[in-house]
């Protein structure tokens, strides 16, 4: 920074220039954030208001508004001049992409006879090897594989053409491995052919084993029926002989039950008849004691109504006497109005006995 730009730099900015112009914020380099600052902040100084006054208060609205306003213009301008650098760069973009795609055909256009050769080479050489590899997974020899599977081997192997003309540079490699595949597959075949020689034999002599076995069976069953059947008749006669036992000891234990039966039931009825006796006599014992009960409870009651009624009458006669002597009347009229009040004939009116 030299002496020049640094006096421009202490010389204050004047906002409503700034105002004025808001582009002058991004054209002019001397306009710094740190000049904005120090101008808002001495406006900010110089503002003087007293908050008493209505006027004062709506100055302070105006005077913060003026920073939103400013605000807003700055950045407008600033939007407005990246929308213009956007609009260059998206241009520089689509000449950069066009150029880039052209130039890329043109060079997979003069690659492409090498291209189409370097094909054409691998499937060849995708071809020979194929040819080579069936070879070989055709030499692999299955568990208990057939002879007749593994000539068929032979045969398809022994067809496949190995010559230079056919596989050319893998021709050499190719009929090393046909030949030792094949020589592998008779090998092959001979023990499979003798194992199944001997698989022939082995069931010639399961065969035979298996007959031997069954007319040993045979005549093992048929000592097996005799035996049951001698079992048989056993269990038979001793079944009958355990049946007869059954049927006596049955018998016995009907005539026991039976003589226990009779025992039973006399004793039962000795101890019914001594139960009966015994609840008879208590039945009498409380029939008495009740009649005793009720004969005391209606002497009892008697005597209360005999009482009750003593007293009513001596309530009665006071009552009849304090009629007789406030009203001035007779004994008789005095009495059936005590009687009618006793009876509740007289409304609102009762005597308290």
């Amino acid at each position: 920074m030299n002496a020049v730009t640094e006096t421009k730099e202490c010389k204050p900015l004047d906002l409503a220039t700034l105002r004025a112009n808001p582009e002058l914020y991004f054209e002019d380099e001397t306009v710094t954030l740190e000049r904005l600052k120090q101008a808002v902040e001495a406006e900010n100084d110089s503002f003087n208001y007293d908050l008493s006054k209505d006027k004062s208060r709506k100055e302070i609205i105006s005077f913060s508004r003026q920073c939103s306003t400013l605000k807003t213009a700055v950045d407008a301008a600033g939007k407005e001049r990246v929308a213009a650098i956007k609009e260059k760069a998206n241009a520089v973009d689509t000449r950069r992409k066009a150029m880039r795609e052209y130039l890329d055909e043109q060079r997979d256009a003069r690659r492409k006879p090498l291209t189409d050769w370097e094909e054409q080479e691998e499937a060849r050489i995708a071809s020979h090897r194929a040819i080579i590899e069936d070879m070989i997974q055709s030499g692999y020899v299955g568990f208990n594989e057939s002879p007749e599977s593994i000539q068929q081997r032979i045969d398809k192997i022994a067809a496949v053409d190995v010559s230079e003309a056919a596989l050319q540079e893998f021709a050499e490699n190719a009929a090393s491995k046909k030949a030792a595949i094949l020589q592998s597959l008779n090998t092959h075949l001979q023990q499979a052919r003798h194992n199944e020689e001997q698989a022939l034999k082995l069931q010639q002599l399961e065969a035979e084993k298996a007959e031997q076995e069954q007319l040993a069976a045979e005549e093992r069953e048929k000592r097996e029926v005799e035996d049951a059947k001698r079992r048989e008749e056993e269990e038979q006669r001793l079944t009958a002989e355990r049946e007869k036992a059954e049927a006596e000891r049955i018998e016995r234990e009907k005539a026991e039950a039976a003589t226990k039966a009779a025992e039973d039931a006399k004793r039962e009825a000795e101890e019914n008849a001594k139960r009966e006796r015994e609840q008879l006599l208590k039945q009498q014992e409380e029939a008495a004691a009740k009649r005793k009960a009720d004969e005391e409870a209606k002497r009892q009651a008697e005597e209360a109504r005999a009482a009750n009624l003593k007293h009513r009458e001596a309530l009665n006669q006071e009552a009849q006497k304090a009629i007789m002597t406030a009203g001035k009347i007779g004994d008789e009229r005095a009495s059936k109005i005590v009687q009618a009040i006793a009876a509740g004939s007289v409304p609102h009116v009762s005597i308290k006995y």
